[in-house]
């Protein structure tokens, strides 16, 4: 689960990412980000209702939130960041999605450079 320190959690911060910041886009997924004032990254996820019911995005938001969690260590801090699924993000299996994101995050320029 992730910190409270690393959660978007207020409508007027999802609002100045999309607002101010970037985007990249992928075949399920989109990843919002904007530099931050604050020293650690801060994550949120979107899943809209037009994926389905309820227990459909929440099993989304639960692999989301997961595959970020273990990627937060990798990450450069000072960001803001949203997750958005997109339609047919429910049925890709789990590797794909974590492929996907991985090479979004890379293509944003959010991973750091030094291999731990």
């Amino acid at each position: 689960m992730l910190k409270k320190d690393n959660r978007l959690k207020k409508r007027y911060q999802f609002a100045y990412v999309y607002r101010a910041g970037s985007h990249v886009s992928g075949k399920h997924v989109v990843l919002y980000f904007t530099p931050s004032k604050t020293k650690n990254i801060k994550v949120g996820f979107a899943v809209t209702k037009k994926l389905g019911k309820a227990y459909l995005r929440n099993f989304i938001r639960r692999r989301l939130r997961e595959i970020i969690y273990a990627q937060i260590p990798t990450l450069k801090q000072n960001f803001n960041l949203i997750v958005v699924a997109k339609q047919g993000c429910d049925t890709c299996n789990f590797g794909e999605l974590e492929k996907e994101i991985e090479t979004l995050l890379k293509k944003a320029e959010l991973k750091n450079e030094k291999i731990l």
